[in-house]
């Protein structure tokens, strides 16, 4: 029965991969009925269907096939693993099903301790012990009769004697000047010697200082903004016009320019 069924099978060219594909029977269960090995088949039951669809698909007469197979009544019954592809897939769907239970489980388990310690510090509760209070005697006071309140005696406080702000005098002469929006040619003269001539640029800046007598000339006195021992004297004069100033020590006297020839 086996040579017939393996030898039909080999002049179809078949595998039996393919065979087990196209009938749902195993490969291992295809080889055991082709080398007649009974110890690895399931029970008469199923060896009878084996017989026949793998007889059927094969073209030969399942009837004969079953007639060849003498030991196919007294096979002894054994534990019979499923014939079907399909049914072996139910106990590994079950087992999967378990699986994912137990790890839903205790992915509930971690996340319920987790809420716990959080929202309760992680600590167990507990009954906290009250202390009674000791009754503490009292005691009556005694009175005792005041004392009379002296008034602190309060020291008279010394009379600040205020003395006059003595007015800072004013040492020599401090000139400054600053070019506005013009250039300007000057001339400073610091008790009598020449300290500056020349032509400064809008947005200048210079000073100079004298002990007695301070002599500032300008070709241009509306461009030209003059201070005087930190006294903001403004502009020497209109725009284009030739001034000369002197200032002289104890005081700063009124400004009085001094209109000249430009030469």
């Amino acid at each position: 029965m086996g040579d017939l069924l393996r030898r039909t099978r080999e002049e179809k060219g078949l595998l039996l991969e393919q065979v087990e594909q196209e009938t749902r029977i195993r490969v291992q269960f295809l080889q055991a009925l082709e080398e007649e090995d009974y110890d690895r088949l399931p029970a008469p039951v199923y060896v009878k269907g084996f017989l026949r669809n793998y007889a059927a698909y094969l073209g030969l007469d399942p009837q004969e096939v079953l007639s060849l197979c003498q030991e196919a009544e007294t096979i002894a019954p054994a534990v019979a693993a499923p014939a079907m592809l399909d049914e072996p897939l139910e106990p590994v769907t079950i087992r999967r099903s378990w699986q994912v239970l137990v790890l839903v489980s205790a992915i509930v388990v971690v996340l319920a301790l987790w809420a716990y310690q959080r929202y309760y510090g992680g600590t167990l509760p507990f009954t906290r012990a009250v202390a009674t209070p000791t009754a503490v005697p009292t005691t009556t006071p005694t009175s005792v009769p005041a004392s009379p309140t002296v008034p602190p005696t309060v020291a008279p406080s010394p009379t600040r004697t205020l003395r006059p702000t003595a007015t800072p005098t004013v040492v020599g002469l401090h000139l400054s000047i600053e070019i506005i929006d013009q250039r300007s040619w000057l001339l400073v003269l610091a008790d009598g010697e020449r300290v500056f001539a020349g032509i400064l640029e809008p947005g200048a800046k210079d000073s100079w200082t004298a002990n007695e007598r301070m002599v500032l000339r300008s070709g241009n006195a509306g461009a030209v903004r003059v201070t005087l021992n930190g006294q903001d004297l403004g502009l020497f004069g209109e725009a284009g016009q030739v001034l000369e100033q002197e200032w002289t020590m104890p005081g700063v006297p009124t400004r009085t320019p001094v209109p000249t020839t430009a030469t």
